[in-house]
């Protein structure tokens, strides 16, 4: 237990400097030339760190099941990164897919762990897309042919986030803990996703401040699924 104390304390210190320094890299003035390296260094970091996390504790299946949605996470983070130096669509729809891709990913995972099928597992992605098409129309929000791919996003991310809140709940543990943070937290950051690139601000400075929330969430989830890796029974 000591050990993975330290491994996961050395890790986090390492991780948090990184995105110090993406935060930093979102001003105007430094985010053409380096927002997407120093995003895809943090992407590359929590995939080394579930590797790291892995043979630490010795939970290799889990950690091979998390392998998969945290690359498709990395891929995502390339073409959002490239979308907001670049502003091209098709970047941010590809970005769009893979991070679906790590949704379906991470759906599996949890269902690997526990097979449970609750009615919130079906009614909240329901609730989160009309909340998601009433939040569109009451804050004017425009998305052209890209809400219909926003929609079945919506769905799948809400999809895992019921689960991850059902595994937390009934699986009571440090790792169950780790896992409803990260969904909770995935949540929060993809629905900013909204506003950080469909809303248009009267203010740049607000909207600074929703892509600095949009990092700092995502990161920290994605982190919080390889720190569950640390805690995770073998499987």
């Amino acid at each position: 237990m000591r050990l993975r104390m330290m491994t996961q304390t050395v890790i986090i210190m390492i991780y948090m400097i990184e995105l110090a320094g993406l935060i930093f890299v979102t001003q105007p003035q430094y985010k053409k030339k380096h927002y997407v390296p120093v995003k895809m260094l943090c992407s590359l970091s929590f995939v080394g760190a579930a590797i790291v996390f892995g043979i630490v504790s010795g939970h290799v299946n889990y950690m091979a099941y998390l392998m998969g949605p945290l690359v498709m996470c990395a891929l995502g983070d390339l073409f959002m990164g490239l979308y907001q130096v670049g502003s091209h669509k098709r970047q941010l729809v590809l970005g769009i897919i893979f991070f679906l891709m790590a949704h379906v990913g991470l759906i599996y995972t949890m269902f690997r762990l526990d097979g449970r099928v609750d009615v919130i597992n079906f009614l909240l992605p329901v609730m989160m897309v009309i909340i998601f098409l009433i939040v569109k129309k009451k804050c004017h929000i425009h998305m052209g042919r890209v809400t219909y791919l926003a929609c079945v996003y919506c769905g799948f991310l809400s999809f895992m986030l019921a689960k991850a809140i059902s595994y937390m709940v009934f699986n009571f543990s440090l790792a169950g803990a780790w896992i409803g943070i990260a969904g909770i937290l995935f949540f929060a950051s993809d629905f900013s996703i909204i506003f950080l690139y469909f809303y248009k601000f009267k203010n740049k400075t607000n909207r600074q401040k929703v892509h600095i929330f949009n990092l700092l969430t995502y990161f920290m989830a994605v982190m919080a699924f390889d720190i569950s890796i640390l805690y995770m029974v073998m499987i």
